[in-house]
């Protein structure tokens, strides 16, 4: 899924948009205990009250593509016979109406989430009609298309205490303090099942939502998928760090990742005006090009290769959000740290001087340097 598509099922997850007739719920312990079954049906329910349990569904489709939002794949034996697949399967066809199904659903969820907190698992099923999108200016059109999106939406949240609060009694016409009651929080996990993939239904895919990019909750979605997510994005941009110190070695320099930058905010640029559907990678047969432009020797660029199809596999895609940071730039010493804005970038080089290592920065042509606000004079 693209980020349009992202958002366009998100949008009907509003009062009023949705289909769903009801949120089923499962409030469970941090030992992993059920606590309660529930169903709150979303007719009865007034807009605000309705609106607070949608915006927790559309919170679990929220945040970075490949970051936050995670592609679930299925394999075609895991789609003819796999049990996890069968099982969401039955939900999305039953509308949720299967209470053993769902049951099942919640015990699944409930053995393998790891939580300090209480929590509660949060689960609804809702159809779509696609409209149809004119090719001429991508809006929709007047006829709606022939698909009917058919999906399930999950939602995992802790359940905290608010906290102790001062509060107006209007019997004595004053503040007290009152002990804070439980309250559902934001989403940590959540899942849209099947893929909305070139607005249409994809039974091969699901989209997993995390909270937290480093922790992709391997025990879920093994347990909900049979699959477990293959690398998170700080995991990836690690191993890329890696990849780059272990086969350059001293050629990784600011110098390189001065230009290398710069042709990834190429790509990104490139990719922005061509206005592509699909999020944008970089191979790593491409990404070594661009380290043969940039100078390196092709001893160098051939170990980048070798030991890049090692780590990430043999013609990998890579994601430049997740390996790379291109809006953010900054220099670290043990002692001083020096952060630029993107447009910054090019006064900032790096220089040895009578056998002394420097990093140097350019002032600007009026020679305006500011310490803590205070204007300072360069002198000759």
């Amino acid at each position: 899924m693209n980020e349009k598509e992202v958002a366009e099922v998100r949008r009907t997850l509003r009062p009023g948009k949705t289909t769903a007739s009801a949120v089923y719920g499962c409030y469970v312990n941090a030992a992993g205990t059920v606590i309660a079954r529930f169903e709150r049906p979303l007719g009865p329910l007034g807009e605000d009250e309705a609106e607070k349990y949608l915006s927790l569904f559309r919170r679990a489709l929220s945040g970075t593509l490949n970051k936050n939002l995670l592609d679930i794949p299925f394999s075609a034996a895991q789609v003819s016979e796999g049990d996890a697949h069968r099982l969401l399967m039955t939900l999305r066809q039953t509308s949720l109406a299967d209470e053993e199904a769902r049951n099942r659903f919640f015990d699944t969820v409930a053995g393998a989430m790891q939580s300090k907190d209480n929590y509660v698992i949060l689960l609804l099923c809702a159809k779509y009609d696609v409209p149809h999108r004119r090719e001429s200016d991508g809006r929709d059109g007047e006829r709606s298309s022939e698909e009917v999106y058919s999906f399930l939406s999950c939602a995992v949240c802790p359940v905290k205490d608010t906290g102790a609060a001062l509060a107006y009694d209007p019997d004595d016409r004053l503040f007290r303090q009152r002990s804070g009651e439980s309250a559902i929080a934001a989403p940590t996990a959540g899942f849209l099942f099947p893929a909305f993939d070139g607005r249409q239904s994809n039974l091969y895919n699901a989209l997993f939502y995390t909270r937290d990019p480093a922790d992709a909750k391997q025990e879920l979605t093994t347990a909900l998928f049979g699959s477990r997510v293959e690398m998170t994005a700080p995991a990836q941009g690690e191993a890329f760090r890696e990849l780059l110190t272990g086969a350059l070695g001293e050629a990784c320099d600011l110098r390189l990742m001065k230009a290398l930058r710069g042709r990834i905010l190429e790509a990104e640029e490139t990719h922005k005006e061509r206005h592509e559907r699909e999020t944008l990678t970089i191979s790593l047969p491409e990404m070594a090009g661009y380290l043969s432009d940039s100078g390196i020797p092709e001893e160098s660029v051939e170990a980048f290769n070798e030991m890049g199809s090692e780590r990430f596999g043999r013609g990998a895609e890579l994601y430049p959000k997740n390996i790379l940071e291109t809006r953010k730039f900054e220099l670290r010493t043990p002692e001083v740290v020096i952060r630029a804005t993107p447009a910054g970038v090019s006064a900032i080089e790096t220089r040895t001087i009578d056998g002394r290592k420097y990093i140097l920065i350019e002032a600007q042509e009026d020679g305006t340097v500011e310490l803590n606000g205070l204007p300072l004079t360069i002198l000759p």
